[in-house]
């Protein structure tokens, strides 16, 4: 009696053992599908097409051990290897191949540094007095006005570089009551979030406003992209060549050699700065687009109100930063009195410095406030560049500054280090 052999399937290839495990979800980036494109192909390049049905746990290794030889960290050997499980756990679920040799691999330990951290107040200052944003200078490589806003921009929201570069004039909207905010959202052909809980609105911090983006947008093409100049690269991130310039513009400018100091690291000075001034998680999770643990926040409305997002934006500040040499416009609203500094007080007018964190203006200049009218005046030229007072009190105000415009110079700038003033005479 002749012994019939089992019948055993054909091994598949490479490529139908990739196809599969691009087929076996609709939810993959397009980034996604090429990064683990290349892995593959490396490891399949390494193990010189082996039948797939004979790869084991040592080929694994193998490849492994020949990366880090190449000089790659044990992070990016453990993350490659990971890719690796991930696709033959697919061809083993559809029996394209026999059994997965990375199941039982285990990841190098590490002594990880962190991958990306935050700008220091030095770092901020150093790139805000840089030639982008006090010559003018608009890169090609920048994206031209990109350049200039994208980190601004970075550091008051706390958004990656690509949900940033891929705005759309009209994402920049307006809530009546609150103020503007950024539409975070892959609803345009082009856009690409990374999760779902990148969709959200972050509101724009008045310090943005200040530094004259509203005049920004309003001479914006409509429809159309945010910034226009910068280029796709070839994986469709408008934010790629962006993000490469940036690091280039840190180390050869700035002088800013820490490689874990990069655009990305924008998020995580805003993430420190959330903390520091008691804004509660689950808000800067809302405003950062991280998904939380807590169960609740899988309840209610997709979007998170308005409201206590406005609210956090405007408690946010960061230590030592000074801006105040891009501000195109001085103060946009009338302020409170616990955003002021009385100085003086005569005849029924109250003289005020703003403090350094209210500060709009690069140009010495006080607040004078009489019968509930506000009026800002340039101490230099001694006159009034915006709001308004009853010409006997101008005039008051005027002569007040004439007398002391010395001293009131040198409170300005003594003030912008302390955030204290000192009290001076008032007019007789």
């Amino acid at each position: 009696m002749t012994r019939k052999t089992p019948h055993t399937a054909p091994t598949a290839t490479y490529q139908q053992v990739f196809e599969q495990w691009q087929r076996s979800s609709t939810k993959r980036r397009m980034t996604t599908v090429v990064d683990y494109q290349k892995v593959f192909d490396a490891f399949a390049s390494f193990v010189q097409h082996k039948d797939l049905a004979s790869i084991e746990r040592k080929d694994v290794l193998a490849f492994r051990d020949h990366l880090l030889t190449l000089g790659q960290s044990a992070v990016t050997a453990n993350h490659k290897v990971g890719i690796l499980k991930g696709i033959f756990r697919v061809a083993v679920e559809y029996e394209q191949i026999p059994n997965n040799p990375v199941a039982d691999v285990r990841s190098i330990g590490t002594q990880r540094q962190k991958a990306r951290v935050a700008f220091s107040a030095d770092d901020l200052n150093r790139l805000f007095q840089s030639e982008v944003f006090t010559a003018g200078l608009r890169p090609k490589g920048g994206g031209r006005d990109a350049a200039y806003w994208l980190p601004l921009l970075a550091l008051f929201t706390g958004a990656r570089v690509e949900e940033l570069a891929q705005l759309l004039v009209s994402d920049v909207r307006h809530e009546e009551g609150l103020g503007h905010y950024l539409n975070i959202t892959d609803e345009a052909a082009h856009a690409q979030l990374k999760n779902a809980a990148s969709r959200r609105r972050i509101p724009l911090h008045t310090a943005v406003l200040d530094c004259g983006f509203l005049e920004y947008l309003a001479r914006c093409k409509r429809p159309g992209l945010l910034f226009p100049d910068l280029r796709a690269n070839s994986r469709r991130k408008l934010g790629g060549y962006f993000s490469t310039w940036f690091s280039i513009y840190l180390r050869q400018k700035m002088g800013i050699h820490d490689a874990r100091k990069v655009f990305h690291s924008f998020r995580h000075t805003f993430k420190d700065a959330c903390r520091a001034v008691g804004i509660e998680e689950e808000v800067h999770d809302a405003l950062t687009g991280h998904t939380g643990n807590s169960v609740s926040r899988r309840y209610g409305n997709d979007q998170y109100p308005l409201e206590p997002l406005f609210e956090a934006i405007n408690r946010l500040e960061f230590a030592g930063l000074d801006l105040s040499h891009l501000y195109t416009r001085p103060v946009s609203q009338k302020l409170s009195m616990n955003e002021l500094r009385m100085i003086s007080a005569y005849h029924g007018i109250i003289v005020a410095f703003p403090t350094p964190k209210t500060r709009r203006s690069s140009q010495p200049f006080v607040l004078a406030m009489c019968d509930g009218l506000q009026a800002g005046f340039d101490i230099a030229a001694n006159k009034p560049i915006f709001g308004e007072l009853p010409r006997n009190k101008q005039m008051l105000v005027n002569a007040w500054v004439e007398i002391h415009k010395e001293e009131l110079v040198a409170n300005w700038h003594a003030g912008q280090i302390t955030g204290e003033f000192f009290k001076l005479d008032p007019l007789r």
